[in-house]
């Protein structure tokens, strides 16, 4: 087998909608549907898997009945069990090669000015602004989603042990991000924080030499005006006009925002394109047919 790497953020709406009733069965079904697209790629290369977690972190906090975002550590960590045993178990039958899933710590910065500025989306698309909690209106404008932390990732924990997984097995790692651990004088403590799974795989791809970044979602491209009525695709941005449309403040924070910035900063370090895909669509994605492609030039 081709050990090249090929580095997938697989995100987390599109394993469970964030419009759905977040129930086993829907999220099994999902799972089901997105390895069976992974296992032809990990055919042919290693696969490392970092998967999102929004809307089952939502489900947790939901079910606790009260505020309890101080615990988004353990319920980082229990989303990170949860789907990561779906996705290793589906993957393996359907390769017949040895997966592994690793709960996994990212270290962030305790004054990350992303503390102060909730971002992240997590849990159900709701109605209505949920009281005491923040909140932003979906793109669309149809409703709210809660909103947490998202810094930005310093350093994976299990970094080492993850390359020294792939040497035998595909891996699921860093989900949800990673477990947000805040550096404090000498040592770390848990933060209150979902950090962005698409900064965590761009670090883990460039800092493992992957071949190929793409990110999984479950819309078509990156677009200009996305929620407008009249949305225009982006099949292929360079890192400069990418930057550009960032800047202007184009690509939603928490949503398009990350994977855009996320796939620039593996194309330039690399220069290897970077590639945003619809699930159903990774395929004709990497050979540039659909989704977006991030080039340097």
């Amino acid at each position: 087998m081709n050990t090249d790497l090929l580095v997938v953020g697989l995100g987390g709406n599109a394993l469970s909608p964030p419009r759905g009733a977040l129930t086993f069965a829907e999220e099994r079904a999902a799972i089901a549907a997105a390895a069976g697209e992974l296992s032809v790629l990990g055919r042919s290369v290693r696969l490392l898997v970092v998967h999102g977690n929004g809307p089952q972190v939502g489900r947790l906090l939901l079910g606790s009945g009260i505020d309890d975002s101080g615990s988004l550590d353990v319920y980082v960590a229990q989303t990170q069990g949860e789907l990561g045993y779906l996705l290793t178990e589906a993957l393996e039958i359907l390769l017949g090669m040895p997966c592994a899933a690793l709960v996994t710590r990212v270290i962030v910065a305790d004054g990350d000015p992303a503390f102060a500025q909730p971002s992240k989306p997590i849990g159900r698309i709701l109605s209505a602004a949920p009281g005491g909690s923040p909140s932003i209106r979906t793109p669309n404008g149809v409703g709210f989603r809660r909103v947490v932390a998202s810094p930005r990732p310093v350093s994976v924990v299990e970094e080492a042990a993850i390359a020294e997984l792939l040497a035998h097995h595909h891996v699921i790692a860093g989900g949800g991000g990673g477990i947000a651990l805040a550096q404090r004088g000498g040592g770390r403590a848990p933060a209150p924080a979902v950090v962005d799974k698409d900064w965590v795989a761009s670090l883990l791809a460039r800092r493992l030499e992957a071949r190929r970044l793409v990110f999984v979602t479950d819309v078509e491209n990156a677009f200009e005006g996305f929620g407008s009525m009249r949305p225009i695709a982006l099949p292929r941005l360079a890192c400069a006009e990418a930057r550009e449309r960032l800047a202007r403040g184009e690509f939603a924070p928490g949503s398009m925002g990350p994977k855009v910035e996320a796939a620039v900063e593996f194309t330039e370090a690399t220069g290897r394109p970077s590639v945003i895909a619809p699930l159903g669509g990774v395929e004709k994605a990497l050979r540039g047919t659909t989704g977006t492609t991030i080039t340097r030039l």
